[in-house]
């Protein structure tokens, strides 16, 4: 991204997983026939039909039997990123609403103490729960029993695994977004290449193991529906994409992988300087680039015609999704499923728009929210 909201956790995550020293590419081919079944395109284009339609209503449905109580207290914890930022202005929108206050404390992705210090400070205002994104579980899990004394919880989202345990509860981003964002791509791949086995590149960087689920989930559907695909996985380190060398890696593998029609992102920040990349390399137009959830400039991409596709981030309505949690908390009420949600919506040159960071669907979310709420505007 910037770093998309997924990978929040960055350098967090490089202290606890060992990285490689370079990238890998391993080519994996089940073999088949040349071209990929009718049946299977079909199906394909119903996937990117659906994915591609904007949602009209927010995931939860459950109305309040009255407004909240007013005077309660959230914190939310902002790392240094800007994708941090998007959440923050969602929660603080949401918890003016319904007259509740909103307390913000910084913390550095790059440093997990800045994290577990944020974290016992958030407790002196006695909150209902502190929420944050993207750091594993094993960074701040000395601080859990803390939390379940003081009868208030952790809400950590776009993580692998979910957290779990006394003074947890659970937020959204979890296995099923990471594995729908996977199939997603996948599917947008074999409806674009009309029948024809088509080879491709998937970018990722398996340090991030929130990536894992989506990488096995775009192999597991080109296996099935096009056995004769060839897919080279490109696999970064951390300390290479913190060092700026994703792009070039990819670059690399391009040049001197046979046969290949697309690249894929398992995240639209990891790939958003490829075009310009490619162009300089002289492979301007020979590929067809698809990614993850991504930012404004991959939207811009798409719309420049030098990207395929690309998908929708709900930072400021996942904000809104946590104050929600609270709320039904705070009533005595059972968190609805929508509040787990994170909705995956392809955008491609179709339906893109304006490009935005926050790409929150549909529009009127904050809207559809206050009326469950039962508070006015």
């Amino acid at each position: 991204m910037v770093l998309k909201k997924l990978v929040r956790g960055a350098l967090v995550a490089a202290l606890l997983v060992p990285a490689a020293c370079a990238s890998s590419a391993t080519t994996t081919d089940s073999g088949g026939g040349a071209v990929v079944d009718a049946a299977q395109v079909s199906a394909a284009k119903d996937v990117v039909a659906k994915a591609s339609t904007f949602p009209t209503s927010i995931p939860v449905t459950e109305p309040l039997p009255s407004r909240p109580p007013a005077g309660k207290t959230l914190v939310f914890l902002q790392c240094e990123q800007q994708e941090c930022h998007h959440e923050g202005e969602g929660m603080r929108a949401a918890t003016q609403a319904i007259g509740w206050d909103l307390k913000t404390l910084n913390f550095k992705a790059s440093d997990p103490a800045t994290l577990v210090a944020a974290l016992r400070t958030a407790l002196q205002y006695k909150p209902v729960g502190v929420y944050f994104s993207g750091v594993p579980q094993a960074v701040w899990s000395s601080v859990q029993a803390e939390y379940a004394a003081a009868g208030s919880y952790i809400t950590d989202s776009y993580v692998i695994p979910a957290p779990s345990g006394a003074g947890i509860e659970a937020g959204h981003g979890y296995d099923d977004h990471a594995q729908e964002v996977g199939r997603v791509a996948a599917n947008a791949q074999l409806a674009d290449s009309g029948g024809q086995a088509a080879n491709s590149l998937l970018v990722s960087v398996p340090d991030y193991p929130v990536f894992n689920p989506t990488a096995q989930a775009y192999h597991d559907v080109i296996a099935k529906s096009c056995p004769s695909c060839k897919v080279t996985d490109v696999n970064v380190t951390l300390p290479q994409l913190l060092g700026g060398q994703l792009v070039p890696a990819v670059v690399s593998a391009a040049k001197r992988t046979p046969g290949v029609k697309y690249i894929v992102a398992v995240n639209g920040s990891f790939t958003a300087q490829l075009p310009q990349a490619l162009k300089g390399a002289g492979l301007d137009g020979k590929f067809k680039l698809i990614s993850g959830t991504g930012i404004s400039r991959d939207q811009q991409n798409v719309l420049a015609g030098t990207q395929l596709a690309t998908m929708n981030s709900q930072l400021e309505m996942g904000g809104w999704q946590d104050v929600d949690i609270a709320v039904r908390k705070v009533m005595g009420l059972p968190v609805p499923a929508g509040d787990h949600a994170a909705p995956v919506t392809l955008l491609t040159k179709d339906n893109i728009g304006t490009p935005r960071d926050s790409y929150d669907l549909p529009a009127d979310f904050a809207g559809q929210f206050k009326k469950l709420w039962k508070v006015a505007g």
